[in-house]
């Protein structure tokens, strides 16, 4: 065979290989990185995790308490312009 032949083959069935070889090393590495997340957590993580849930929860609650206050602003807002504008009206139209 000739040397020409011979280094196609040899690039062929390197570019085989290394290609699934690649592959293989990226997932790999992926897995190593990603895994650590499907641990069980420490004892500092899992109190800080519990504290952001928390945390949350108070958000949560907080947001109902201002859509709450919000619709009572507006109730309020209505009560001042209806009493404005009777104030404003002549007193036969009362």
């Amino acid at each position: 065979m000739e040397f020409e032949t011979v280094l196609k083959i040899l690039v062929s069935v390197a570019g085989t290989v290394a290609i699934p070889v690649a592959a293989y090393a990226a997932i790999a590495a992926t897995r190593s990185i990603w895994g650590k997340a499907g641990r069980s957590p420490d004892d500092e993580t899992a109190a800080e995790l519990s504290a952001l849930r928390a945390r949350v929860q108070e958000m949560e609650a907080m947001q109902t308490r201002m859509a709450e206050l919000e619709e009572r602003v507006d109730f309020a807002e209505r009560l001042l312009v209806q009493h404005r504008e009777s104030a404003r009206l002549p007193e036969e139209a009362r």
